[in-house]
């Protein structure tokens, strides 16, 4: 059928929406535990067959120049690490990316993996990111800081192949920097495990969050690692496959 020559540029988007963040604050009033983020961690970290978990608190500063963008300057100081030593899968980067959706419909024996968990660690940051396998991805609800892949905006995250671009490691070496060494973590080089970082929210950041307006120090999460040690001995009984959790 012909359509008289109209043009396909006629109208604009138009759709339902969510928008980001307020869905993240919608699920983060569920977790008002803020031992919630440790926990869930742990859980994601057991469904995925890990045997071994890690909490760090690192409280070191790294250099700004060779950022993938100087709007991301603010997230390199203190951050809490979550390590464990399982491997994302490609459904797990998938699953990883659904907001709101835990995969509880598809198998119960990942309950939680990923899903609504996952987003309790926006209670301490704007900013997440993760380092798994070849892969090196970051979340940003705000889309205020990671770039977009093209076009010259901003995406809500982005996923790299860190062992497939040898120049873009060189070239972002500081952004790289917070990995390096970190429970073995050698950007450039696959990585038999995963490495979750998240920047501890600053107080300018907390001004203008649009997920928790509350700043988080070194000594949040000194606090929150005490709560988990009191409540290490009932959360322990009920994982299948995590035989050590070590606190730094």
């Amino acid at each position: 059928m012909s359509d008289g020559g109209a043009s396909d540029d006629a109208g604009q988007e138009f759709g339902q929406r969510v928008e980001l963040t307020q869905r993240i604050r919608e699920i983060l009033g569920a977790y008002t535990d803020d031992v919630s983020i440790l926990k869930e961690l742990l859980q994601n970290a057991d469904d995925a067959g890990a045997d071994t978990v890690a909490f760090c608190l690192d409280k070191r500063r790294f250099g700004t120049h060779s950022l993938v963008d100087e709007q991301m300057a603010g997230f390199q100081g203190p951050a809490l690490l979550s390590f464990n030593n399982s491997v994302f899968t490609e459904g797990d980067l998938a699953s990883i990316q659904r907001v709101g959706d835990s995969g509880k419909q598809k198998a119960r024996e990942k309950a939680g993996k990923f899903g609504i968990g996952f987003n309790s660690v926006y209670h301490v940051t704007d900013l997440p990111s993760l380092i798994t396998g070849d892969h090196l991805a970051f979340f940003d609800p705000h889309a205020a800081f990671v770039p977009a892949k093209s076009g010259g905006g901003r995406a809500t995250g982005r996923l790299y192949t860190h062992t497939q671009a040898a120049a873009w490691a060189s070239a972002h070496s500081d952004q790289l920097a917070p990995y390096r060494s970190a429970f073995g973590c050698k950007p450039g080089t696959r990585f038999e495990g995963t490495l979750f970082r998240l920047p501890l929210r600053t107080v300018e950041q907390a001004s203008s969050s649009r997920l928790a307006p509350r700043s988080i120090t070194p000594d949040s999460i000194l606090g929150l690692f005490d709560g988990f040690r009191r409540e290490a001995p009932h959360i322990l009984l009920f994982l299948r496959h995590v035989r050590r959790v070590t606190l730094y």
